[in-house]
């Protein structure tokens, strides 16, 4: 048996770890076909990254990675702000689960006349002051539409730090704006 057809072998073989990962992910709004795809992509970095002599089984290796890739499709993929764990404890009459989330203002393109005119006032604003490099990841993250990472690439940092960076920037716009700190 060659190398390619035993990695092919050990790939086909998790397929259903893939499976049981992406059912954990399926409230939120993907399909649970599309959650395997992406997952799938995780269990072949896996595989490809696996060195038995560390004494884990590939399943436990890789079920990390897997949950991982699903998790950053889902992040890169929303437009969307998560509460904190201790916000939503705090604000919410009954437990949220810890992935509600709350939009931080509306689609541009979605909402139209005078609100939409406002809206933009207010958030152009906004904006004016928070410092030029992150009120640019907050415009190539919400108006440009790029991921986290497409950001982390445009602008040569990594995505943790455009994470943290675009948090930082929400949080200042909303108390900026007056708005309640999420």
């Amino acid at each position: 048996m060659t190398t390619i057809d035993a990695r092919n072998e050990l790939i086909e073989r998790h397929l259903p770890l893939v499976r049981a990962v992406a059912r954990r992910f399926t409230d939120r709004g993907e399909p649970l076909e599309d959650l395997v795809q992406v997952g799938s992509v995780g269990l072949i970095k896996a595989v490809d990254r696996f060195d038995p002599a560390r004494g884990v089984t590939l399943g436990a290796y890789a079920a990390p990675t897997i949950a991982g890739e699903i998790r950053n499709h889902l992040r890169d993929r929303g437009a969307l702000v998560r509460l904190p764990r201790d916000a939503a404890r705090e604000t919410a009459q009954s437990p949220l689960p810890l992935e509600t989330t709350v939009e931080l203002w509306p689609d541009p393109a979605a909402e139209q006349g005078l609100a939409r005119g406002e809206d933009r006032a207010l958030l152009a604003d906004g904006l004016r002051h928070l410092p030029s490099r992150e009120r640019r990841i907050v415009e190539l993250r919400y108006y440009g539409g790029l991921s986290q990472r497409g950001i982390a690439a445009a602008l040569g940092i990594s995505q943790v730090h455009v994470s943290r960076l675009l948090r930082d920037s929400l949080g200042r716009l909303r108390a900026e704006l007056g708005l309640p700190q999420a």
